[in-house]
This record gives structure tokens, sequence and C-alpha cells, in this order.
């Protein structure tokens, strides 16, 4: 019912059918303990998970990836669905998100996740890839950047406006520090932008 959706990714039916049904976990799960703010599959679908693969090409590129805040699993969940050969840690502080994420990883069979409820400065691991969709300001993820961050990392930000970001990246005193791009993603509905951040 919901497969179209999925038509602009080059991925397998099983993947698609896994696509929905974490979509549909969320909703039933939200009956009782509030993770989301849609209503049904097709909102969750469109306004979240095709959100969250927008940048899905971005990602061939990395490995050994975090991302901070999952709540309901997101970007990562639609992201491990997808690349089913990456390792995606989930860190989410939150006991109630955490163990909708644990259903998720059992339901779904996603043994490429691994999910940390705790908060996120208490992480003592290094990865290659440090990525957050709707959890703080660039200064914020900054600082969790430099905590969890190898010599060659990257940050990756799913964010809205670009005058917001640039109302952000103002805020940073050390800018220069690093090299900043920010890439439009190709959001019909509102203005989605992706800010890739290394050292330089």
């Amino acid at each position: 019912m919901y497969e179209e959706y999925f038509n602009f990714l080059n991925i397998d039916y099983q993947k698609r059918i896994a696509l929905i049904k974490y979509a549909s976990l969320v909703i039933d799960y939200n009956k009782n303990i509030n993770i989301t703010g849609a209503k049904n599959i097709e909102d969750f679908i469109k306004e979240h998970i095709l959100d969250s693969l927008l940048a899905f090409d971005l990602f061939k590129n990395y490995d050994n990836i975090i991302d901070i805040g999952s709540g309901a699993g997101l970007p990562s969940i639609p992201l491990s669905i997808i690349y089913d050969n990456k390792k995606i840690v989930l860190c989410e502080s939150k006991n109630k998100k955490a163990d909708f994420l644990k259903l998720a990883k059992k339901e779904i069979c996603l043994n490429n996740i691994e999910i940390k409820c705790v908060n996120v400065y208490e992480i003592k691991e290094k990865y290659d890839t440090i990525v957050a969709r709707a959890f703080s300001d660039i200064k914020t993820l900054l600082k969790i950047f430099n905590k969890l961050k190898n010599k060659n990392s990257v940050l990756l930000a799913y964010k809205g406006k670009l005058n917001k970001i640039n109302e952000e990246l103002e805020e940073i005193k050390d800018i220069k520090k690093y090299n900043i791009e920010i890439k439009k993603l190709n959001n019909e509905d509102k203005e989605r932008n992706i800010v890739i951040i290394k050292e330089n």
C-alpha cells in the first residue's frame, strides 16, 4: 500500500516492507507513549522516514556511525534498513524511547544497530560519523562532535531553513576551525538542508 513512496530508492521489496513495518510500529507504540507527532503511518512515512532518507546517498561513504538523540529512530533506523551492512549506534537518553528502539530492533531484525540508553556526554567511544536530526543547535552539536570524533570524522546535521542555519553558525566563535558544507535536500513540502562539518 505504501511501497510506492520508496520508488526513488534503489532498494528491494523486503527493505520497503521493513520501512513500512517500522512506521507501523512507531504509530502503534505512539498510542500509549508519545514518540512522534505523526498521527498515522502515511504521515510518519512522508514527514519522517522520507525526510531521513533525503540524504541517504551521502551515507554510502560513511561508516562507524552514531545517531545522537535518536528519539523514535530517525534517521538511524531508515538508514540501517537501507544500509544493512553498516553498523549504526543509536544514542537515546530517554528510557521510553530507548525501549521502543529495542522493540524495533527485535521486530525488524536490525542486527546492525546497537542502542545506548545514556546521555551522549557519557559515551567514551569514538566515531567516524556523527549524525543528528531535530536534536539541537549546531553549536551544541559541535561540542558533542568534538567529544566523539576521530581525526577525520564528519558531523552530519539535518536542518531546516538556510537563514536559521546561518544564524546558528554565527554563534560559533571558532568557526574557522571547521570545513562547513550545506547541501540542499530535495523536499517539495518544506526547505530542508543537511550541514556537513569536518575539522580543517
